[in-house]
């Protein structure tokens, strides 16, 4: 069965590729010259699924994207009482480029405007570090999350460089009140150079997975992050994430996120999805024009606002067994997003056997992901994902048992499906019996009414 996630988000990608809000960024030339034609969307699973569409293997430059991932790395580093005497945690409610500091501590308001940026990157490593310690921690830590050796665009730096007065004076004005140390040159020549990373929409998605997990990687289950760092990081995204638009961003779209003006929007919503996307057309405030619809397509067709509440989605999977030709998908709880999404998954794999799709995992990046078993075991045991995907591909791929021919749903302790839910999973039957497969659902309390798609 083909999982029809991919088809939703291809879909998305036409209708709203036909749309044409907006401009490239004009102030920084490459960005200027950007195809405004390019769309990709990607979505990363806590349980280890890809789907993607358009223009997902299209690289372009993380810009402010890359805010949430250098704070992340300087919490680490440097520890929560250090970082914050240097950068705060409200809203700013102006331009990310504008110098909003507190009055009194003169600390930049938070650490997803430029001026927060650039005090987040002069504490990256430790007092004592060069500039290339610490962009190599930067883009060490962004390909740690993305699984794979990101690089810089050096042409990119180039041109932003060229029209950095903006930032060389926020940092100039920082570093009179003590914030920097370093001189505003080697700060701001830094932060763009972290700025100009290059990354697709696929590395955006699994990167804010990662943080959308508490920090554990959902391809490999190696924990990345420590948990509170991950939290802290989704709160400053949730508050402060898109610009000026943040607080009209959390009510309408409701996903913790950050953009970047060459075209990228980062979403992280804890325990259900990551999300990238990728359109360099922007609106006024910044924002990728399309990326913000798209964002708001997926969180009211797929019930993902903070606000709606739902828990991890592989534990709407109970176990999967199997006798002779006949499957048995044992499910429970409450079904929203994450558990119908998480059910697909297991229906996919009952019918291919595939493994799970990744992005390119490079050994050299994860020398101990092998070795993450405690990691693996606990994001399992949280999520029920991993447990489930391994027994239905190894289900499907029983050859004493020969091919599948029925597989039956088990909802006697399901307690609830929302409209998503049934929508997602009355799609996955209606593809299981195209492919000459016979569903048949449990459902002593008519949960999931399945007629009109086939099921028995």
């Amino acid at each position: 069965m083909r999982h029809p996630i991919p088809d939703y988000l291809a879909s998305l990608v036409t209708e709203l590729g036909a749309v044409n809000p907006g401009e490239t960024a004009q102030y920084i030339p490459v960005l200027a010259e950007a195809d405004p034609d390019r769309f990709g969307i990607a979505l990363a699973t806590p349980t280890g699924r890809l789907h993607c569409a358009g223009d997902a293997d299209v690289e372009f430059t993380i810009q402010s994207a890359s805010k949430p991932f250098t704070y992340a790395a300087a919490l680490v580093d440097r520890g929560f009482a250090a970082v914050d005497r240097q950068v705060g945690l409200n809203p700013s409610g102006e331009a990310f480029n504008e110098l909003s500091l507190e009055a009194e501590s003169h600390r930049p308001d938070n650490a997803m405007i430029n001026a927060g940026a650039l005090a987040v990157h002069q504490l990256l490593v430790g007092p004592e570090a060069s500039r290339k310690e610490r962009l190599d921690r930067a883009v060490e830590i962004m390909s740690l999350l993305a699984g794979r050796r990101l690089s810089v665009d050096w042409e990119t730096y180039e041109s932003e460089m060229a029209v950095s007065d903006r930032n060389l004076s926020l940092a100039h004005m920082l570093r009179s009140y003590g914030v920097l140390q370093d001189s505003a040159e080697e700060i701001v020549a830094g932060y763009v150079a972290q700025c100009a990373v290059l990354v697709t929409v696929k590395d955006l998605a699994v990167m804010g997975a990662c943080l959308a997990t508490g920090g554990i990687h959902p391809m490999t289950g190696e924990r990345m992050l420590p948990s509170i760092v991950a939290r802290r990081v989704v709160s400053v995204m949730t508050s402060s994430g898109m610009y000026d638009a943040a607080g009209q961003w959390l009510a309408d779209v409701g996903i913790p996120a950050k953009s970047g003006v060459a075209g990228g929007v980062l979403g992280a919503l804890p325990g259900r999805v990551g999300i990238g996307v990728f359109s360099p057309r922007l609106d006024e405030v910044g924002n990728s024009a399309r990326g913000v619809l798209a964002c708001r397509r997926l969180s009211e067709d797929f019930r993902l606002h903070l606000m709606d509440g739902d828990s991890l989605g592989g534990t709407a999977v109970r176990f999967v067994e199997r006798e002779g030709d006949r499957v048995f998908l044992h499910l429970q709880g409450v079904i929203r997003f994450g558990g119908a999404e998480a059910v697909l998954d297991a229906l996919t794999d009952l019918r291919t056997g595939a493994e799970k799709p990744g992005t390119g995992w490079d050994a050299a990046v994860y020398p101990r992901w092998q070795e993450a078993a405690a990691d693996r075991a606990a994001l399992s045991a949280a999520t029920g994902g991993g447990a489930v995907h391994e027994a239905a591909a190894a289900a499907a791929r029983d050859e004493n048992d020969g091919p599948i021919r029925t597989v039956v749903l088990n909802l006697a302790r399901v307690d609830r499906i929302d409209d998503v839910g049934r929508r997602l999973i009355a799609e996955g039957v209606r593809r299981l019996q195209a492919d000459g497969v016979r569903v048949e659902v449990e459902d002593p309390e008519r949960i999931l009414p399945l007629e009109e798609a086939g099921a028995h």
